[in-house]
């Protein structure tokens, strides 16, 4: 993409940022000469680890009672701190706090509070939008407090595929910053294979791709033109009414921050009503069904590129009626209640609800359910209020172009009235 020409404005942004730098300079040599050592804040690497938490209800292999339903969890984890004991999931004392677990775990059964998916995209999506370069890395990596637009992670594999796909359908300036040899000597063994192969299966879902940095010296910390020219457009609207007002006008850079992250949640919540009106939010016992958080972020990725979905493909389960005795095991595995047993015995699947986690193949006892691969058309879920904006606006454009008709049919016949005299 060719960079756009700058203008007047970029040169006064400049000369204002580096008298700003020039100013602030005696001030902080005096700040670090005064400050209480006290105050000035360490890094520490904890700070950036959270313990993870379980809710058994939702784990697979709990709920069937079969162990081998889902090992996701139990495989990626580096130090084997996560078993299944008596329908619980248990996390030893050895754990890293990597958070693998939680951005393997399907069905959400695992998960942390600090920066669960939605708030996880939404971090960095903050830093992608303000910034020319948005940098995802882990406390080892760094080794300092971190600049705004470098979001520290206890591991980069932290971020599951669905937060990597939603961010590559909305920014193309994200990188993973990691320093060579970074992960060859780190003791969650399992992270580098993990986020390589999260990362993978989104740049292949999206088309794009995330970059790779190496060197501390090759990252910048610009902010991006835009948002650059808004803070300096709202400074100056802010010092003009500074006289008039007690209170300071939220800058327009930091707004349409806001704005656009808002708009994403909007989305996400219309996908969700939109998706309970299609197909109801209970099963037909009456249970609620669980669009995970991941999920979500999939399908709003794919709400926007809905041509993505033809090239997505996931495995769904198969089910085979004429195998099934409706002895209900697998229903009972599916704890996000994707899967349904209507009044006359027939297993039903929800696709946009099913995580595609196979339990419900592992625990059939009759090899019923086949796990097989298709494309995700099923989890587009039309925007009825973009449809009707759409024709909204076909109808004005119509009534616009029969307005010129006429309008220029009645000059037609001034005009002709006028020859005629």
């Amino acid at each position: 993409m060719a960079a756009k020409k700058r203008d007047i404005l970029d040169e006064i942004i400049d000369i204002q940022q580096n008298w700003n730098a020039l100013s602030n300079t005696g001030n902080e040599l005096v700040e670090q000469l005064t400050a209480d050592p006290r105050d000035i804040p360490d890094f520490d690497p904890a700070d950036y680890r959270e313990r993870p938490r379980v809710n058994s209800t939702f784990c697979v292999s709990a709920a069937s009672g079969n162990p081998d339903a889902c090992k996701r969890c139990m495989a990626v984890c580096p130090v084997d701190a996560i078993s299944i004991h008596n329908a619980s999931v248990r996390i030893d004392d050895n754990c890293r706090n990597c958070d693998l677990c939680v951005a393997e775990c399907p069905t959400e059964a695992l998960f942390v509070r600090k920066n669960p998916p939605l708030e996880l995209y939404d971090k960095i999506a903050r830093m992608a939008t303000a910034y020319e370069q948005c940098y995802i890395t882990c406390p080892r990596a760094i080794g300092r407090l971190p600049e705004p637009n470098e979001i520290v992670l206890p591991c980069v594999a932290a971020v599951s595929r669905e937060v990597w796909f939603d961010l590559l359908c909305n920014y193309d300036n994200l990188s993973v910053y990691l320093p060579l040899g970074i992960c060859d000597d780190c003791s969650t063994t399992t992270g580098e294979e993990a986020f390589s192969d999260a990362i993978a299966f989104a740049e292949e879902w999206s088309g794009e791709s995330v970059g790779l940095e190496v060197d501390e010296t090759d990252l910048t910390h610009e902010q991006t033109r835009a948002y650059k020219r808004s803070q300096f457009v709202s400074s100056m609207t802010q010092a003009g009414t500074r006289l008039v007002s007690r209170s300071n006008p939220v800058l327009a850079g930091a707004q349409a921050v806001a704005n656009r992250l808002k708009a994403h949640t909007d989305q996400i919540n219309g996908l969700q009503r939109a998706l309970e009106n299609a197909v109801g939010a209970q099963n037909a016992q009456s249970k609620h069904r669980m669009l995970t958080r991941r999920r979500r972020l999939l399908m709003a990725g794919l709400q926007k590129y809905p041509d993505l979905a033809d090239e997505l493909f996931l495995d769904f389960p198969n089910i085979d009626s004429s195998l099934c005795t409706m002895c209900s095991e697998c229903t009972k595995a599916c704890t996000v209640r994707a899967l349904e047993m209507d009044k006359s015995g027939r297993v039903l699947l929800e696709p946009s609800y099913c995580v595609n986690c196979g339990a419900c193949a592992v625990v059939c006892p009759e090899g019923a359910i086949a796990m097989q691969a298709r494309d995700a058309r099923d989890l587009v879920v039309p925007d009825s209020a973009a449809e009707e904006r759409k024709r909204q606006r076909e109808r004005a454009a119509k009534l616009k172009q029969e307005g010129k008709k006429k309008l220029s049919q009645g000059l037609d016949a001034i005009e002709n009235l006028a020859n005629d005299k």
